[in-house]
This record gives structure tokens, sequence and C-alpha cells, in this order.
């Protein structure tokens, strides 16, 4: 009897350590990894992102983005004197070597006014690239080809261009944000963004922009220039109840947002990191540069209200 028993522990233990491991082969191979330029994890406290890659000395950057692997970034290179002299920048990190230039496509793009190219973003599908260029502001797409670069660009002239400063971010159902001020979403139907519907909420009635929308759309990063801030332009966050009804902006507080200006809010593909820029002023300013921390600071920041 107690041989058997023995035995039947011994089978149901190896049964047990068996559908453990299945459990943690799917969860490994359902898990997105994402690579990083840096291994100096930031928790509350935002960190500077990939200093001496990204952050070097004299160089101006905002709005981050990377494909869902990591291991393509681009960036928006700014100036000192004239914050909206932009342009992009790439890093990829390859198997041994990181490489930094600027892309092919920028190098052929042809538009009018030779001075504002940027703020990117890669869909998170990793087959679509958004950029804003030209002035006033054009919105342009780019496809990801075979070889792995990004297509001849193309206006998208199924959305207005209305004058003003326009951002954008991609969400996971296909539905496009940007701003002239206030938020608004463009859901994609028969393959085009062709209409524009106010998102609301209390935190739209102010100045808004820079929308960064988790793929759920379940919460809204965005900068706003509003009362109770802690500097010349602050971050902020809304939530979404699940019915389409936005929350009140939630300021991510003084360790994010400082006397500079925060701007360019960017969620990382695995929701794990918020990165954003921080520069010290609008003209003339000594430094702009791309900081990471904790998405934890998103629930700190409303359970502290």
């Amino acid at each position: 009897m107690g041989s058997n028993s023995t035995n039947n522990k011994n089978i149901m233990r190896k049964k047990l350590q068996f559908l453990i491991s299945i459990l943690l082969l799917l969860n490994s191979s359902c898990s997105h990894k994402v690579s990083y330029l840096d291994e100096n994890y930031p928790y509350l406290v935002p960190k500077i992102y990939a200093n001496t890659i990204i952050n070097t000395e004299g160089r101006f950057i905002q709005n981050i983005t990377m494909s869902p692997s990591g291991k393509e970034v681009l960036l928006g290179q700014t100036d000192s004197a004239m914050w909206r002299y932009e342009r992009i920048l790439r890093i990829k990190k390859l198997e041994h070597k990181i490489t930094i230039d600027t892309p092919q496509f920028v190098k052929d793009f042809k538009y009018e006014h030779n001075w504002f190219i940027g703020e990117p973003m890669i869909s998170p599908d990793n087959k679509d690239l958004y950029f804003v260029a030209d002035l006033p502001p054009n919105y342009w797409n780019s496809k990801r080809t075979k070889n792995g670069e990004w297509s001849t660009p193309f206006k998208m002239d199924s959305l207005s261009t209305e004058k003003g400063d326009w951002y954008m971010s991609s969400s996971g159902n296909n539905t496009l944000y940007f701003t002239d001020g206030n938020i608004f979403k463009s859901p994609r139907k028969n393959g085009k963004y062709n209409s524009r519907i106010k998102v609301k909420g209390e935190f739209n009635e102010l100045d808004a922009g820079d929308p960064c929308i988790s793929k759920k759309e379940d919460y809204m990063i965005f900068a706003s220039v509003r009362e109770g801030g802690y500097g010349q332009g602050d971050i902020y966050v809304s939530f979404n109840d699940g019915k389409g009804n936005w929350s009140k902006a939630y300021n991510l507080g003084k360790e994010v947002n400082t006397t500079y200006w925060e701007s360019a809010p960017y969620i990382s593909p695995d929701e794990k990191w918020l990165f954003f820029s921080r520069r010290e002023k609008g003209e003339h300013s000594k430094f702009q540069r791309i900081y990471w921390v904790s998405m934890e600071v998103i629930n700190k920041s409303k359970n502290d209200k």
C-alpha cells in the first residue's frame, strides 16, 4: 500500500511538473520580449535613457518610437535655438553592434519646406510608420518592406490637414489619435482614416497634445500646459472606463514633471515603461533628453489623488 501510494505521488508530481513546464512554455511564447538599449532600469523616479547612445552631449532628442522588438528606434532630433526644427534619426540594435543613421526614406523624401520632418510613430504591428512633415504639417505614411526598411512615404490625403501643431499615435485597434490643441480620433474604415471625432472627456476641454494610447485604449497619456502643473509643460494620464468615457486628467507627479518642459510621452511595446522628453525651455535650450520610468507611475498618480 505504501509503495503504491509513493508511486502515485511520483506520477502526480511528474504530471504536475509536465503541466508547469507546458504553462511556462506557453507563457514564454506569448510574452513579448523587448530588447532595450539600456539595462539601468528605472522605477518611480525617471532616468535618462541610453546615455551615450541616444542622449549624447549636444544632441536634442524627443518623440521616441520603436519596433515591437525594440531593435529599431526612431527619434525626433531638434535644435537648441528653435524647437520646431526637426528631423528623424534612427538607431538599430544589431547582433554585435549598434548603428546610428538617417533612414533612407528621410534622405529621399521631398517636401516643400526642408526643415520639418518629425514626430515618428511605428504602429504596434510593425507594418506602418507615421510622421508629420512640412508647414502646415501634413500626415505621411510609410510601409514596412520585405527587406525590413521603410517604403517611399505618401501623404495621407484622407485626413484633413488644418493649420496648427499635429501629433499622432497608433493604438492596437486601428484607431489613429491626433490633436490640434485637443485630441481627436479617426477610426480606419475601408483601409482609410477619414473622420475626426473629438474625444469626449473633461480632460480634453483644456489644452491636450502628444497623445499616446495603450493598445487596449484603456488609458491615454498626453502632454498639456494647464493650471496646477509643475513647470512649463507636464504629462498627464486619463483612464477609460470601458464604455468610452474618459476620466479627468491625472498629473504624473513631481518626479516625472519638473520646472522644465516635459512632453512627447511614449508607451513601450510591452507597456512596462513610459518614455518622455524633458527640455529646459522652448528656445535656446541647454538640453533636451529622453527619460524612461516604470509604468507603475500611472497607477500611482491615480491612487495619490
